[in-house]
């Protein structure tokens, strides 16, 4: 059974939590506005003979992910390469991607972290923080309307 863990306005922040055996997720987020997301992942206590078996950022249609997929991938080869995966404390993955890596097309706009460790030997800990950054879409002229001669907004045409 995984583990739920807590959100917040801006970032979503999955505490630390013993994988051993299990996954942990964060709460699903809207990239809705936003047109960045970057995932940091790092191991803490950790057990040596355990790997971080599963670290992606997964997309979902609705914040409750609804038809949940793959955003990025985990497996040998795949983004994060299981072959070579993190396992001791103070390793760390960075995971980053752009509004337009989701799947718009077919309404896909939440993600969420999803790790997990297959095995269990001991304690395995591990803390990710998803920030999602950057503006979709700025506001319009956030100083004031324009006015000739007085407030000039240029933009690529």
């Amino acid at each position: 059974m995984g583990q739920r863990l807590s959100e917040h306005s801006a970032q979503t922040l999955v505490e630390t939590a013993d994988i051993g055996g299990t996954n942990a997720t964060s709460g699903w987020v809207s990239m809705k506005n936003f047109s960045r997301a970057m995932a940091y992942v790092e191991i803490g206590t950790w057990d040596a003979a355990d790997d971080l078996d599963e670290c992606r950022l997964e997309q979902g249609i609705t914040s409750a992910g609804t038809s949940a997929k793959d955003l990025t991938t985990d497996a040998a080869a795949g983004n994060y390469d299981t072959s070579n995966p993190v396992d001791a404390d103070g390793d760390f993955v960075i995971i980053e991607v752009r509004s337009e890596n989701l799947d718009i097309d077919l309404l896909f706009d939440h993600i969420r972290v999803y790790l997990a460790e297959g095995g269990n030997t001991g304690v395995d800990n591990v803390t990710s923080v998803l920030n999602r950054y950057g503006n979709a879409y700025p506001a319009k002229e956030k100083n004031g309307a324009a006015v000739t001669g007085s407030r000039v907004y240029v933009q690529p045409s």
